[in-house]
């Protein structure tokens, strides 16, 4: 009878091996070399504690440790899969979402959308898909008297001169009117929101890019908090190019004021941190127009990811160039030690910097190249693996398929190479208060491209991509 169990239990301790194995081979991730160790070592602890459970005696003890061992390892294996599976599905590509306000005078009698019925709203003249498509959301609860403008200021101009009873704009053009217009924010107020999934725009013929060929990735942060598919203006704008041959990453950063041509747009420019406004392609495309190059990729970042990610792999530990006092801490000249929150404020403060904009583009490539030096190493990988892993969910937006990020995972579990990190910057000749695209009649502070700089990163970045 005893010989019958020990039997059924070394069946089903089988079974827990082959769909671990089974878990493991699906995932992907694991080289050749290691998945054929692991089914090794599997395979003779079968052995061994078969062998020892059809002995008596003393040996069935063994042949219960070896059993107790093996079942430990394959159910934390089928364990880690799922974490990391779980972690690659959470990856995949997000519908952005876009809100959009319904605007009125404060001191107005209008309280809800129906109020407006048949009353005056100012719309834009040049309207976007998605802004066609949330106001066919207002004109299902009310109709409409749309006037339409091709000029932001003019629409906040009629409104508060009571020519209109109200405005449509999305959340973001109100953030830009509550900072640049005076007592815009005081005087007015909200009756309705509406979020709508952003129509992407056409992309072009996509490249497939081989094995071991060097690729450019957008790292866009935008100046949220909370979900990371929200649409917002893209205060990190740092091209990350990777040469998997050499094991080189580049990074590029571009002022978040600086006055560039939107992708598809003609007529006035615009800070590139609006791009964001209109969409992480929008931000992608107008950088590859900038600089001539190709970015097939992008991760998208907010707040909280910073943070999160930081502070799940113990912290950062950078050497800092120029000190200064941010909101939590002073951050002192030398080699410091950087929490979540400590490493948001270091890679955001700019008003406090001698070179403003261009030493925080500095400081943000400080903290990427941190955090890519301690997860890149094994022991950081083997502490924190679950954490880093569970806490990176839902934190990060990035369209690179999921079978390439498992490669290059794979690869690097293989060799465990170090990675040389370098960095460039697209200078500014000069500021300047102009009008934008994207606040026509207003006119912001903006940085002009300095050409002979704007050259020279296009032209070594053309280099480090055909190395």
């Amino acid at each position: 009878m005893k010989k019958i169990i020990n039997n059924i239990i070394e069946i089903l301790m089988l079974l827990i091996n082959i769909v671990f194995v089974y878990y493991l081979i699906k995932l992907n991730i694991i080289p050749m070399l290691y998945l054929i160790i692991i089914i090794g070592i599997i395979v003779i602890f079968n052995i061994i504690s078969w062998i020892l459970l059809l002995k008596k005696n003393v040996t069935l003890i063994f042949g219960y440790i070896f059993l107790a061992i093996n079942l430990i390892i394959s159910c934390a294996g089928i364990y880690y899969t799922y974490v990391t599976d779980s972690f690659f599905s959470s990856l995949e590509e997000v519908k952005e979402k876009q809100l959009y306000y319904v605007v009125v005078k404060k001191d107005s009698k209008y309280n809800k959308l129906k109020d407006l019925n048949n009353k005056k709203m100012a719309i834009f003249e040049n309207q976007s898909k998605n802004y066609q498509k949330v106001l066919k959301e207002v004109e299902k609860s009310i109709k409409v008297k749309d006037k339409k403008y091709n000029s932001i200021s003019i629409i906040v101009k009629e409104l508060l001169d009571n020519k209109v009873d109200s405005i449509l704009i999305n959340s973001n053009n109100k953030e830009l009117l509550d900072e640049n217009i005076t007592n815009f924010n005081e005087n007015t107020k909200i009756i309705a929101k509406f979020s709508i999934d952003m129509i992407k725009q056409k992309e072009k013929e996509e490249k497939e890019y081989k094995e071991n060929e060097p690729f450019n990735i957008l790292i866009s942060g935008i100046d949220t908090n909370g979900n990371i598919n929200k649409v917002s203006r893209s205060d990190v704008n740092i091209i990350m190019s990777v040469n998997p041959r050499t094991h080189e990453i580049l990074l590029t950063s571009i002022q978040r004021d600086m006055y560039v041509q939107l992708h598809g747009t003609n007529g006035i420019k615009d800070k590139l941190t609006h791009a964001g406004i209109y969409g992480i392609d929008m931000s992608r495309q107008t950088i590859e127009d900038f600089l001539n190059i190709d970015i097939p990729y992008y991760i998208r970042v907010n707040f909280d990811s910073v943070i999160k990610l930081v502070d799940t792999i113990g912290g950062i530990d950078i050497y800092n160039d120029v000190a200064f006092k941010g909101g939590t801490r002073y951050f002192e000249q030398g080699n410091i030690h950087l929490n979540g929150k400590q490493a948001l404020e270091y890679a955001r403060e700019r008003k406090k910097m001698p070179n403003g904009d261009w030493t925080r583009g500095e400081h943000q490539k400080v903290i990427i190249t941190a955090i890519i030096n301690k997860v890149s190493s094994s022991k950081e990988l083997l502490n924190n693996y679950v954490d880093i892993l569970n806490n990176s969910k839902d934190i990060i937006q990035t369209n690179i398929p999921t079978d390439i990020i498992k490669k290059y995972v794979k690869k690097q579990i293989e060799n465990m190479s170090t990675w040389k990190t370098t960095s460039l910057t697209v200078k500014g000749d000069h500021s300047d208060n102009l009008e934008t695209y994207s606040m026509p009649g207003v006119k912001l502070y903006v940085t002009i491209p300095d050409e002979a700089s704007r050259k020279e990163v296009e032209s070594q970045l053309d280099e480090f991509i055909k190395k």
